[in-house]
């Protein structure tokens, strides 16, 4: 049987201390990025090449582990909790996270953590977004942002383009592209370069540039990133994709498991079944 650990890329545990420098699209240069650290720990445990102890490879077809603890200003918020959902429609936010389909009082909630230079998360992000139809009305589907920054540096600048995207309507335009182009940008060191790739996209996806430029690197939304993650860890997640109903994270659900799987099974752990 093919290990979990293929098929999740791993919260890494162990490392003292993680400076994370959100980058500053404005001019599509890196002008000032605000900073944040973020202590955890690291383990590389994965014991095969499809896991993340370093950056997987674009070509994995399984999962990836998480990185430090974040001690974010933003409070985490909670997610699985009807009783904080405000969101009213398919691509609004709240507490739980972006709704991928109706919002539904009372509903038990499945969160998707992702990481959008995660391989993983690639592949898994078609079939989840298959399973929001399929459990519209019966579950609530959310995404929440979980950048393991330690082993992909272009994390959370990408994490920040979906969140400047998400305030223009354009979420999972901005998701599906750094998903579909993650092999092209995966490896790029400089910030200035990847900020003119970010900027592509937002004009490829008919996004107001400088309202784009903005929101990216707006304290709100470098508090909403850090506040996901937070959350994540402090819930148990271990990697990316990692999904959780009510807030207890799945183990027996990843990138490879089918769309008819994971509704199953999301409906199992929520007592659907």
């Amino acid at each position: 049987m093919t290990s979990m650990l293929n098929r999740r890329t791993a919260l890494s545990l162990g490392v003292p201390a993680l400076a994370v420098v959100f980058s500053a699209c404005a001019n599509a240069t890196s002008n000032s990025g605000s900073s944040a650290s973020a202590s955890g720990s690291s383990s590389s445990n994965a014991s095969s090449s499809g896991s993340a102890s370093s950056a997987p490879s674009g070509d994995a077809s399984g999962s990836a582990s998480a990185g430090g603890e974040a001690s974010a200003s933003g409070s985490a918020s909670a997610s699985g909790d009807s009783a904080k959902m405000t969101a009213t429609k398919v691509g609004e936010r709240d507490e739980v996270g972006y709704h991928l389909n109706t919002p539904k009082q009372g509903a038990p909630t499945v969160t998707l953590y992702t990481d959008y230079q995660c391989p993983y998360c690639a592949k898994a992000e078609p079939t989840y977004e298959k399973v929001a139809k399929d459990l519209e009305g019966t579950m609530n589907v959310t995404v929440r942002n979980m950048p393991l920054s330690q082993i992909h540096k272009n994390a959370i600048a990408a994490a920040q383009a979906v969140q400047a995207a998400e305030l223009q309507g354009k979420h999972l335009e901005m998701a599906n592209k750094l998903f579909e182009t993650q092999d092209s940008w995966k490896n790029i060191t400089e910030q200035t370069e990847f900020a003119g790739v970010l900027l592509s996209y937002a004009q490829e996806l008919g996004l107001e540039e400088e309202k784009f430029k903005t929101d990216m690197t707006d304290p709100k939304t470098i508090d909403l990133i850090k506040s996901d993650f937070e959350y994540g860890r402090k819930i148990g997640v271990k990697g990316t994709p990692q999904f959780a109903v009510n807030d207890k994270p799945l183990e027996n659900v990843d990138s490879s498991t089918s769309a008819e799987d994971m509704a199953k099974e999301f409906k199992k752990a929520a007592g659907l079944n």
